[in-house]
């Protein structure tokens, strides 16, 4: 598999995030997740009692615009929603010549819809047929040619959130991930010099992991897991652990898609992806560090999840659409319940 595209672009999915933040070792800005230093909160929950680190799984509560252009995150505007109260979610549409504006936006029957020639955006009313999420990327809009280089930027649309007081590795006995996909919709625009070493439409889920306790060796060394939920080359995605080859140059460990689900969601049907991550996060770590990316604290104490990323990437002149719904992702905690 190509690595160009496996291997995505992830220092444009990091700009603004958590991530970044801990490694150049800066406050975060009023609006996102403040970060433990260490690893000394204490969990207020049980041992046996569950915990959602997802902030606002059903996107009710709008989004926060970002510039299109990588590298920073700036906020240029709020997409409202459906229910009131300031966002937890970015919307980041990196290298888009369209980005959206709040009045782009308007209510449906089902929900709310933003929208323009290039993209759409649909927030479903709870228990619609429209629930939860879609995102839409028409690419044969933003690219007035097929990309000939792989150097040249390519388009982005996914929301993204920090994790509020994330947990510890060492401190959990479960990480119960499940998410439900449907794709809509996914159409290659001919062109002359299509290549699928240069041309794809992805979709993914990703999880940033990081050494957050400042005493211990290897401090802010971290690493990117991926959950793959669609590839127009593969049916069933497979397995990738590679080093980024953006910017960031962090390991990237991404178990097979259906590590997470029995189904494609090439059919165009609802597909489950449920695993509990926990000990595929640690398979990531341990990877990580044979191949020298990691190569300080050997504590899982010291590793936490940090920020979750979702939506597509569109290197190739692709007309897609992708709707999740029934976001979650829940932690146990062992006994002693360090967080």
């Amino acid at each position: 598999m190509n690595s160009i595209l496996r291997g995505v672009n992830l220092a444009v999915l990091l700009a603004g995030s958590a991530l970044s933040v801990a490694m150049a070792g800066e406050v975060l800005a009023d609006n996102h997740a403040k970060l433990p230093p260490d690893s000394t909160f204490t969990s207020p929950f049980s041992k046996d009692a569950e915990h959602e680190l997802i902030r606002d799984p059903h996107f009710q509560g709008g989004f926060y615009l970002l510039e299109p252009k990588p590298g920073k995150r700036v906020v240029y505007g709020e997409l409202p929603w459906l229910n009131p109260g300031r966002p937890v979610w970015d919307l980041a549409q990196w290298s888009s010549r369209f980005p959206l504006l709040p009045a782009d936006c308007f209510s449906s029957g089902q929900g709310m819809v933003c929208s323009n020639s290039a993209k759409s955006i649909v927030v479903g009313n709870p228990g619609s047929a429209a629930a939860d999420l879609s995102l839409g990327v028409n690419a044969d809009i933003e690219y007035a040619r097929a990309r000939k280089s792989p150097s040249e930027p390519w388009v982005h649309l996914l929301v993204q959130q920090d994790l509020v007081n994330p947990p510890a590795l060492g401190s959990l006995k479960a990480c119960r991930f499940h998410m439900e996909a449907r794709l809509k919709r996914s159409r290659l625009v001919n062109t002359n010099d299509y290549s699928p070493a240069r041309h794809a439409a992805q979709y993914f889920v990703y999880l940033t992991v990081a050494n957050r306790n400042p005493e211990a060796p290897g401090f802010g060394e971290c690493f990117w897991f991926g959950i793959p939920v669609y590839d127009d080359r593969h049916r069933v995605v497979p397995a990738y652990e590679a080093q980024d080859f953006g910017e960031t140059k962090l390991f990237i460990y991404t178990p097979a898609s259906d590590t997470f689900a029995r189904k494609s969601t090439h059919d165009g049907e609802w597909v489950t992806f449920e695993q509990d991550l926990l000990p595929l996060i640690l398979e990531g770590l341990e990877h990580a560090r044979a191949k020298g990316f990691i190569k300080g604290s050997t504590e899982l104490a010291d590793y936490r999840p940090l920020g979750i990323f979702i939506g597509w990437e569109v290197p190739g002149m692709f007309d897609v659409d992708l709707q999740i719904r029934n976001l979650s992702m829940k932690i146990r905690s062992r006994q002693g319940g360090c967080y």
